[in-house]
């Protein structure tokens, strides 16, 4: 039984975005401009995936309405799409999707930042991407352990985007992401069809987002620790 609601969730999941992928492309020509409509449809698309998927988001704090730089923790592969329900941030994404037909160009244009992350230097130049898009006036969401955690105490956050958010002179908001139920945390060993099936198998997928106070500073190291430990203590204390 279990599969079997995966299975439908998904094939509703993939036929939900064909058809925004259509209206997007009908639409696209007649938008002046096209990114902020993106952003909106994105927007759209989310709300329609969480009722698809089952997510019931309990909400803490304020999602920002001006550009900065979101740092949150990352368990699940459902994760970019509980946060983006309500942000209209870009992401990070690999350069290789942006050559997929229909489905990477309209990544571009619905907030997604590509980089390429097998350049010798692909770090400073993510920094560059990042730095360069929070300049233009859009918010970025990272992942600052730079892997998915297995459930596990949060790993140390990398300082680079957070020097990318000094460098642009915008503050960053720490998001915590804690679900109620240990199955839905990706198992370490687990494939990505196994954690689909295992996470949106039941009847629903309850989960706690909570942006917390933006943070300044003027050290990229002190502000990764900082924000490391205001998502830690949340997400192990449950505040």
């Amino acid at each position: 039984m279990k599969k079997l609601v995966a299975y439908v969730r998904m094939v509703v999941l993939i036929l939900s975005m064909i058809g925004y992928l259509i209206v997007f492309y009908i639409l696209l020509p007649f938008k002046k401009d096209s990114l902020k409509w993106g952003l909106s449809l994105r927007l759209h698309w989310m709300r329609a995936a969480h009722a698809i998927l089952g997510i019931r988001v309990t909400l803490k704090g304020d999602p920002p309405k001006t550009a900065c730089l979101l740092v949150a923790n990352h368990q699940t592969s459902i994760d970019p799409l509980v946060i983006m329900r309500y942000t209209s941030t870009f992401a990070v994404g690999k350069h290789e999707i942006r050559s997929y037909p229909l489905i990477g160009f309209a990544g571009e244009k619905t907030g997604t930042l590509y980089v390429k992350r097998e350049e010798k230097d692909h770090r400073k130049a993510i920094r560059e991407q990042i730095t360069n898009c929070l300049k233009g006036g859009n918010s970025v969401l990272i992942y600052p352990e730079g892997t998915v955690n297995f459930g596990r105490e949060l790993l140390p956050f990398k300082p680079g985007a957070f020097q990318s958010a000094l460098d642009a002179g915008v503050p960053i908001v720490p998001i915590s992401i804690k679900y109620s139920d240990p199955r839905d945390i990706w198992q370490e060993g687990q494939g990505l069809m196994q954690h689909f099936i295992e996470q949106t198998g039941k009847s629903g997928i309850k989960v706690t987002l909570h942006f917390h106070e933006p943070m300044k500073g003027e050290n990229a190291i002190e502000l990764s620790v900082r924000a490391r430990e205001v998502i830690g203590e949340t997400v192990s204390g449950g505040k």
